[in-house]
């Protein structure tokens, strides 16, 4: 067999090795967006490459119709416009499922580019975080740059973005009722916390240690010390009292009863240990 011939067919044989591993990847593409031209981009092949393959082969075709009406029928139930994972970008740009939220109906429905002043999954999480924080459509719309007529006719269109949209507006009324009785007892003193300092290095026991001594605002114990919540009036007394008479008691001592006592608790110590000062 001639050098050319063999070329001819180890060139042959290499195209049909790229030509299949093109083709699966194409159809996976297509299955998870339902957009040819998207999917031939991810594949790294040309339109015309796909219409070649089409029209010349018929399984080929037909796999790719099927893949097509299967992602329809996913994308066309889906409740959001985030697509599938993996498919949140494409060279750098933003992808988000077009089409109708809720039911396919005879619309097409697949996985394309964003377009300006298209809402994305990042526009949808930039405009909740600010509901959340306010419970304000305005400024909800106006930190994004989106309209509020196009935010409520995205909610009718989307149901999970309704869905998160109540979860926000939930959340952001109780910080809003928390916060405003935290101003009404607090009416006298400053507005908040100032804003906490950097955490220090720590290590694992001093960690712990800081959670025990705290663990009374978690409802763990009591708080150190003797003054504990709930001691009475009569209690705290009896405490301060004891400490008054043992700090008389102190300075009504003579440098011979000091004397006295050191030489005690020398003998008391263990052997070898200094005797108190």
């Amino acid at each position: 067999m001639s050098r050319l011939a063999i070329a001819g067919k180890e060139a042959k044989i290499v195209t049909a090795k790229m030509s299949a591993a093109r083709r699966a990847a194409f159809l996976a593409a297509v299955e998870a967006t339902g957009n040819q031209t998207l999917a031939a981009e991810a594949a790294r092949v040309s339109r015309s490459w796909v219409q070649l393959q089409r029209s010349t082969d018929p399984a080929f075709d037909a796999a790719v119709r099927a893949r097509v009406a299967a992602a329809k029928a996913r994308l066309g139930g889906a409740d959001g416009i985030a697509p599938a994972s993996g498919w949140g970008f494409l060279d750098g740009e933003e992808l988000v499922v077009r089409g109708t939220g809720g039911s396919g109906g005879g619309k097409r429905v697949q996985v394309g580019r964003a377009r300006l002043k298209q809402w994305t999954p990042r526009v949808e999480d930039r405009f909740l975080a600010v509901v959340q924080a306010t419970c304000n459509v305005k400024a909800a719309c106006a930190a994004v740059g989106m309209s509020a007529t196009s935010a409520y006719e995205h909610r009718k269109r989307w149901p999970g973005f309704a869905r998160r949209w109540r979860e926000a507006e939930e959340a952001g009324t109780i910080r809003l009722d928390w916060a405003l009785v935290e101003c009404a007892q607090n009416l006298a003193s400053r507005r908040s916390l100032p804003s906490p300092a950097p955490m220090p290095a720590l290590t694992t026991d001093e960690i712990l240690h800081s959670l025990y001594m705290h663990g009374h605002l978690r409802g763990m114990g009591r708080p150190p010390g003797r003054f504990a919540k709930g001691m009475t009036i009569e209690e705290a007394s009896a405490i301060l009292l004891y400490k008054i008479e043992a700090i008389e008691r102190a300075e009504a001592l003579t440098e011979a009863d000091k004397a006295a006592l050191r030489e005690e608790w020398s003998r008391r110590r263990p052997e070898g240990g200094a005797a108190a000062e």
